[in-house]
């Protein structure tokens, strides 16, 4: 059985909106349809422009708007690379981007999806990317096509089936989100500040960044570690047994090991803590090792993936080390979430 497709002349359409703009009630409030809900509504046309690839319609300001294909994304001049826009909706339907994701470019505006302007582009093979700014394709958002998430600003969809942090996590992700360019980079020597649902302050810290720290703080974001099986898919397409070669410090590109999906800083800059658990066991007794939030027995390893930055040819996209307890923390492990794909039809 195959599914029936259905065509409208213009003025059937026309018709059509007319009637649903002149019952609008509260339950069409915030209304958004595409013509194929199976994919996201936007598409790179070069570098730095974008534009619908298909029909949409939008209730903005009280009405339905008819969104047509092939519409134009009015971008700022110029794009800043590391940044995150919102595309906006307006009155007449035109679209714009905008990097103020809360006020809307003119009034009553509707915010409808978003992207990332990388500050280089994905890789093509398996031999990194380039270090030209241009928009992730794979970043591309809307809202019936997202993360699962609260916020689906600096991610990128891995192989159409699970979104993963562009960036390491840093060092303040209640201000910055958990993936932001150009900031201090997490780890056991720079930790995170705790997020405010685990009790944070807004200046308080971790004393390290275990895996039971890093797993608490993607959980305040709706996020978590990546399996051994997403992290191989999200860190694809990097240059394979290279690594950077020095301590990346802060979040941002290192071409090489940039992923086909746009991924940076994917392999060879530091380990990052698997969702993994395994290994050779700890010793058959009680261990206190969680920070008084309970004790062990015979716990496992727990798993960190891709390498970090001197490891040379032991990195890459199915690199794993098995060797260090859940409490361990070192400078050269942090952390990057994934989290799971949102469809709406």
């Amino acid at each position: 059985m195959t599914d029936k497709i259905l065509t409208f002349t213009a003025a059937q359409i026309d018709s059509g909106l007319a009637l649903a703009n002149s019952a609008l009630q509260p339950g069409l409030n915030h209304y958004f349809a595409k013509a194929n809900p199976a994919a996201v509504a936007f598409s790179v046309l070069t570098a730095s422009t974008a534009q619908t690839n298909q029909a949409l319609q939008v209730e903005v300001n009280g009405l339905i708007r008819l969104v047509a294909a092939s519409t134009a994304i009015a971008m700022p001049d110029p794009l800043v690379a590391g940044t995150d826009y919102a595309i906006w909706c307006a009155t007449d339907a035109t679209l714009s981007a905008s990097a103020n994701h809360v006020t809307p470019p003119s009034a009553n505006a509707r915010r409808i999806g978003g992207f990332h302007y990388a500050p280089g582009g994905n890789a093509s093979a398996q031999a990194g990317g380039d270090s030209t700014p241009a928009i992730n394709p794979y970043s591309f958002w809307d809202l019936h096509w997202r993360f699962a998430g609260p916020d689906p600003r600096g991610m990128a969809l891995v192989a159409g089936g699970f979104w993963a942090d562009i960036y390491l996590l840093n060092t303040d992700p209640d201000l910055n989100g958990t993936s932001a360019h150009g900031v201090t980079i997490a780890d056991g020597s720079s930790p995170p500040k705790i997020p405010a649902v685990f009790g944070g302050s807004g200046g308080t810290t971790y004393g390290s960044l275990t895996w039971f720290e890093a797993q608490e703080v993607l959980a305040a974001y709706g996020k978590r570690a990546p399996t051994q099986a997403e992290f191989m898919a999200l860190a694809y397409g990097v240059t394979e047994a290279t690594a950077s070669g020095s301590d990346p410090v802060s979040t941002g590109l290192d071409a090489a090991r940039t992923s086909r999906w746009g991924i940076m800083q994917a392999t060879g800059n530091l380990w990052v803590w698997g969702r993994d658990l395994g290994g050779p066991y700890g010793a058959a007794s009680w261990n206190a090792n969680t920070e008084g939030r309970g004790s062990t027995y015979n716990v496992p390893n727990a798993a960190r993936f891709g390498a970090c930055w001197p490891d040379g040819e032991y990195s890459g996209s199915r690199a794993s080390n098995w060797g260090a307890a859940p409490s361990f923390s070192s400078g050269d492990i942090g952390a990057r979430g994934v989290g799971d794909h949102l469809q709406l039809v």
